[in-house]
């Protein structure tokens, strides 16, 4: 009896799994082409635009040529001209097209291949340095490349690499100094079938670590997939992206960087990566609307998948937020482009970045 009653509690323990599987995956969601506006897929853009970054006079940085952990699972379907590269778009002359931009300095140009990436502006000094996760090819090492952009010769110029002992399955990363950021652990493994069994057991072992002069360490743990990662404008508060969880963590930040959990929006949809509004302090979330689909993509980019973006407002300036206005702007059965993973907004302006695809613009005339 006791056997029998052990058997029946697990075969109750994995059906309801397997039943939160499903729901996470997606498998009865359905896709319903949406746009603001006029949308278009910006040429120059083929192997992704995995996250997109805005400065404040609106010159839009591009990470393309991801090769991560997860993606390209086959080897064979991997782009032979796969390039690691940060690229350029102009949202104040929205008809011309991204442009790459030179990469200068003594780094690993041949292993750099990109992931998440924050742009800082110096207020006292107006430099421009870009951060940049990099999942080198050849030691299977994450790093973030910091870069300092020259707007004048539209290049960039490699400054530093850093690697820590935190800092070992790496998603984004967000500046808040010259030399110091946050950034995400997605997963606790990283070997590939160690990582794929891990995101299906729906673990909540994701962190978030902080960076400053030569030291890291981990500051917040406890996410499912702890992905994109941003800031709010006033420096107070940190976002974190859970896709697998259809949510944000909102974290506050303390004076010795530490993070103390706030709330948790409910967005129910893969959500990616996160650009702040700097103006409105709006979050604005590429997403991913049936997930399933978005592992058959990575896997084989022939397959299409849903892509979304939703823009989340806050009533209040302090968190928690008791009223959160959460609008869809834009979704696509991955028709246009495929596995959005980004979403940056200016002056009524949409860029949509995908992860291995292609990106869009649109016109935003109402959402």
């Amino acid at each position: 009896m006791l056997r029998g009653l052990v058997t029946c509690i697990g075969i109750a323990v994995i059906l309801t799994h397997l039943g939160r599987l499903v729901l996470v995956l997606g498998y009865f969601k359905t896709i319903h082409n949406h746009r603001p506006g006029p949308c278009r897929v910006v040429d120059g853009i083929d192997v992704g635009s995995e996250d997109i970054t805005v400065s404040s006079d609106g010159l839009a940085f591009i990470s393309s040529g991801i090769r991560g952990k997860n993606y390209y699972s086959d080897p064979r379907l991997v782009p032979p001209f796969l390039e690691g590269k940060i690229s350029l778009f102009d949202f104040n002359h929205p008809e011309n097209n991204a442009m790459e931009l030179p990469l200068k300095g003594h780094f690993d140009r041949e292993n750099f291949h990109p992931h998440g990436i924050s742009l800082y502006e110096d207020p006292k000094t107006g430099e421009r340095r870009l951060f940049a996760v990099n999942h080198h090819r050849t030691t299977d090492e994450d790093r973030v490349e910091i870069f300092r952009f020259d707007d004048k010769a539209r290049s960039l110029n490699h400054l530093k690499t850093v690697t820590g002992k935190n800092m070992y399955s790496v998603n984004d990363v967000v500046a808040i100094g010259p030399d110091a950021f946050y950034f995400t652990n997605d997963l606790y493994f990283v070997k590939n079938w160690l990582r794929e069994l891990e995101g299906l057991s729906l673990v909540s072992w994701g962190t978030v670590g902080f960076y400053n002069n030569g030291e890291d360490r981990i500051v917040a743990s406890g996410f499912r997939f702890s992905n994109g990662v941003n800031v709010s404008p006033d420096g107070r508060y940190l976002y974190v992206a859970q896709p697998t969880a259809g949510s944000i963590v909102v974290l506050e930040i303390k004076k010795d960087n530490s993070l103390e959990k706030k709330q948790t929006i409910l967005v129910h949809t893969g959500v990616d990566n996160i650009e702040v509004d700097q103006q409105t302090g709006d979050l604005w979330l590429g997403c991913h609307p049936v997930l399933h689909l978005l592992i058959d993509h990575t896997k084989n980019i022939t397959n299409p998948a849903g892509s979304h973006v939703l823009r989340v407002h806050f009533e209040s300036k302090s968190a928690p937020y008791e009223k959160v206005d959460i609008r869809q702007v834009f979704m696509d059965d991955g028709n246009m482009v495929s596995g959005a993973s980004s979403a940056s907004y200016y002056d009524n302006k949409l860029l949509v970045g995908t992860v291995i695809h292609k990106m869009a613009y649109c016109e935003i005339k109402a959402f």
